[in-house]
């Protein structure tokens, strides 16, 4: 391999893949965005669902809404990663569609953000 066509290599080991990921994500192919990691349950939905009080940036900024959330009488509330890069409060002992959006209703009661989500596949 001579030298000039050692360095046409290498030009192409490192342009080829900038320029073609771009072109593959014009088709469909994209990273996830924060919104994906959100899906509220349809009404009447009889899969397994979760009351998600809230999402935040930060560990701490989660456990404050946490505490929060399990001084209005949460006590089974918990915190776990979304998926998304942020971090979720949630009660997952939902068991039905209706109980969830009584608890939910009951959640925004007490001055709460509470929304009924399908629980994250996996």
């Amino acid at each position: 391999m001579t030298r000039t066509s050692a360095r046409l290599l290498a030009a192409a080991i490192i342009v080829v893949p900038l320029l073609a990921y771009p072109l593959m994500a014009v088709g469909g192919a994209r990273f996830p965005s924060r919104d994906d990691c959100v899906r509220l349950a349809p009404e009447g939905e009889t899969g397994a669902l979760d009351l998600v009080f809230g999402r935040r940036d930060t560990v701490a900024e989660a456990e404050r809404l946490l505490e929060q959330v399990r001084g209005v009488g949460y006590k089974d509330a918990e915190l776990q990663g979304d998926g998304c890069g942020r971090w979720k409060v949630l009660y997952d002992g939902i068991e039905s569609y209706e109980q969830g959006a009584s608890s939910a209703e009951q959640a925004h009661g007490a001055g709460l953000e509470a929304r009924l989500e399908l629980e994250p596949p996996g």
